[in-house]
């Protein structure tokens, strides 16, 4: 989020896939996309997909524009795909 804003580049799903429920640097993953939306005026959503179930999060669970995902399967690209349609 923080390379598409500093790069103008227009995005309107952002889509995290890990292996852990965990981040790293000085920017959480929901305040980087509320900076983008701020900045932009684009109603961008967020997808995290834990590879691995936990029940930590690192999406906003209380931001409807977000999305925990906990584990992997079949069914995880139609979610992403109607999540970021807005299904």
């Amino acid at each position: 989020m923080r390379h598409a804003l500093d790069r103008g580049i227009e995005v309107d799903t952002f889509a995290v896939y890990t292996d852990n429920a965990t981040w790293a640097g000085n920017t959480h993953p929901h305040q980087a996309l509320r900076r983008y939306r701020d900045r932009t005026g684009i109603d961008a959503r967020l997808v995290v997909v834990g590879m691995t179930a936990t029940r930590c999060s690192i999406a906003d669970p209380t931001v409807p524009e977000m999305l925990d995902v906990a584990g992997f399967d079949d069914a995880v690209p139609t979610l992403v795909t109607d999540f970021a349609r807005g299904l």
